[in-house]
């Protein structure tokens, strides 16, 4: 029989979109990456702008893919009057000359600030990577995020969730009611083999973030310092990434005379999946997140995974399955997870084993675009 329902969602699905993106920062990062693999997905056939503080990775990606990106000079976290409202005019413009069909937002203050300017006007959905208001943040901020959210939530069609717990913060506070949110997790393109470092080498270890709140990889580092010299011989320590804590890693370093832990900086993408397959232990330690993209990156590379117990995590990180994950986030459980994890070879490749198998089924890339598809299906219905 004939039916008019899935001929309209096939029409909808083949229409030619015209779509917005706004994100605050272009610099590399977990929400770029996310926004990069949207815009590589929906450029094959829609027509796509991004939005964003210009000079960063995305930017140089958007360029790659031939889609147009537009600068927004005063994108910023800072509350500075003069730059919220120069960034909220240029939105209103932007959007005046781009007449989208949907416009998607991603961060803080692109979301607000873009969610303040379309008032309804446009189907708008907004990824929440992470709130604001995540626990950890001061009791200022937390208030200043809540109520900023709450006043956006009103302008938007659907509030996409990185994470199961990400959601659950989301209707704690009272963000939307509870139909407007839905789960997509982010998803990673597996290889179809990673490579695996030679069996006789030392045993990488490799933390990846910004050397920054809530980030701590003085964590790790104290832990390293109170293995035996015996184990210390047989680990190598690599920490990617930049940031206010790399003074104080860099004196802890000298100090202690702890040569085998090598602080590389921000190095480009490729470079970091590069050491990530050669590595054996992914470590994120964090006070506070939402589902980080690295370390599914690091799943996708067959890594087996020590993490804090925050946030999302536990929905990608099975304690004693694929990683360890600290309850207590202290240096005496860091240090025991090391200990297993670099002693025991077998529990250590069954871990890697089971971090890309659970990537496959459940953060695959293909999984995430197809979601994403349908919510924009969604709401041009609606």
């Amino acid at each position: 029989m004939f039916n008019i329902i899935e001929v309209i969602e096939e029409e909808i699905s083949e229409k030619i979109m015209n779509i917005l993106y706004l994100i605050t920062k272009s610099e590399a990062g977990g929400a770029q990456t996310h926004v990069y693999q949207l815009c590589k997905f929906f450029h094959k056939k829609d027509d796509i702008t991004v939005v964003a503080y210009p000079g960063g990775w995305l930017e140089e990606k958007c360029k790659e893919l031939d889609i147009t990106f537009v600068a927004n000079n005063y994108f910023s976290n800072s509350l500075n009057p003069f730059n919220v409202l120069k960034s909220y005019k240029q939105i209103k413009k932007i959007i005046a000359d781009v007449q989208p069909d949907i416009v998607h937002c991603h961060s803080s203050v692109a979301g607000f600030l873009g969610r303040m300017a379309v008032r309804n006007k446009i189907p708008t959905l907004f990824t929440a990577h992470g709130w604001g208001f995540n626990i950890g943040v001061s009791f200022f901020q937390k208030w200043i995020a809540i109520i900023s959210e709450k006043i956006v939530s009103k302008y938007t069609s659907n509030i996409i969730c990185v994470s199961r717990f990400v959601k659950d913060l989301g209707i704690r506070y009272n963000i939307a009611p509870e139909e407007k949110f839905e789960v997509i997790y982010n998803g990673i393109e597996l290889k179809v083999e990673s490579r695996k470092p030679a069996v006789n080498s030392k045993i990488k270890i490799i933390f990846v973030g910004r050397l920054a709140e809530p980030k701590d990889p003085l964590m790790l580092v104290k832990a390293y310092k109170e293995l035996s010299d015996k184990l210390k011989e047989k680990i190598e320590i690599n920490i990617i990434g930049d940031g206010p804590k790399k003074n104080e890693l860099e004196l802890f370093l000298e100090e202690n005379d702890l040569g085998q832990i090598h602080l590389l900086g921000s190095l480009p993408r490729n470079q970091v999946f590069d050491m990530m397959s050669t590595s054996h232990i992914f470590v994120l330690i964090s006070k506070y997140e939402g589902l980080p993209m690295t370390i599914l990156e690091a799943m996708s590379m067959g890594l087996a995974i020590i993490a804090s117990d925050v946030g999302g995590i536990k929905e990608a990180v099975k304690d004693g399955e694929n990683g360890v994950l600290l309850k207590n986030n202290s240096v005496e459980e860091l240090k025991k997870a090391l200990e297993c994890l670099v002693t025991d070879h077998s529990f250590r490749e069954k871990m890697g084993e089971a971090s890309r198998k659970k990537v496959l089924e459940e953060f695959s890339l293909e999984k995430m675009l197809n979601e994403n598809q349908k919510s924009y299906n969604k709401i041009l219905k609606n």
